[in-house]
């Protein structure tokens, strides 16, 4: 564990203070991890050049294939959260209410699928960016799902059209959105770089890549695991897979 005492990792933490403070101190703040710095904050429908044009289709046809299996939901929004679970492209971007779940998906996937790359860290107050929309609060759905309907506000624009994302806290539906404590943003039709929008509500810090190791120490001492972050069969493999010590042939 000496990579969690090293200057360099010291110094991360006190930039991931700064940026914080950078943002006011918000009492409410959402993490999101990436494994790839150069990668920017964009939700799976609109990483597709047709997203837009095949939002209603892809709704319309999971709830149609799917209401045997998961039984109707009246929630729009809960469809919504169940489309991403099971990887379906949405307007919904994952973050997480906990430091450490968003450490994890940083530098965890940084080893697996972009080990030369560093990795970065977002940091958001979600009450000044629903700020930007004129929203009062973070939505809590379905509780205030009546005031904010996914169909009326995204397709129809009614009764109004969002010029931001909208931050919502949804009921944990499964066993993963508990573990992660996870929170979503509901994205607009643009696809700019929201860090570079929206400055004063979003900051990002990088992780160098020298400092994946450090940070896989600090997440070993939190007992932050696969299995912790997806407390399912998924995540039981996985765990045991890292840790086993498996000699390959190959």
């Amino acid at each position: 564990m000496d990579g969690i005492t090293l200057p360099k990792w010291t110094e991360f933490l006190s930039r991931i203070k700064m940026a914080k403070s950078e943002l006011g101190d918000p009492d409410t703040l959402w993490y999101r991890g990436h494994p790839n710095s150069q990668f920017y904050l964009l939700a799976t429908l609109l990483r597709y050049k047709n997203g837009l044009e095949k939002e209603k289709y892809l709704f319309n046809s999971f709830r149609k294939f799917s209401d045997r299996l998961l039984k109707r939901r009246d929630s729009e929004w809960e469809t919504l959260f169940e489309m991403q679970h099971y990887g379906v492209p949405t307007r919904l971007l994952d973050w997480t209410e906990t430091f450490g779940i968003a450490l994890f998906f940083a530098a965890h996937y940084n080893q697996t699928h972009h080990p030369d790359k560093d990795a970065a860290i977002y940091l958001l107050d979600p009450v000044a960016l629903n700020r930007l929309s004129s929203v009062p609060k973070i939505y809590r759905i379905p509780e205030d799902e009546e005031s904010f309907s996914y169909t009326k506000i995204y397709w129809h624009q009614e009764p109004f059209a969002p010029n931001a994302p909208i931050a919502i806290e949804p009921i944990f539906i499964n066993d993963r959105m508990l573990a992660q404590r996870g929170v979503f943003t509901v994205h607009h039709d643009k696809i700019d770089p929201l860090e570079d929008e929206f400055p004063n509500v979003i900051k990002k810090v990088d992780l160098d890549n020298d400092l994946i190791p450090s940070a896989l120490d600090f997440l070993d001492m939190s007992n932050i695991t696969q299995y912790s972050v997806f407390p399912d069969l998924a995540g039981i493999a996985g765990f045991l897979m890292r840790t086993s010590e498996l000699e390959s042939r190959c």
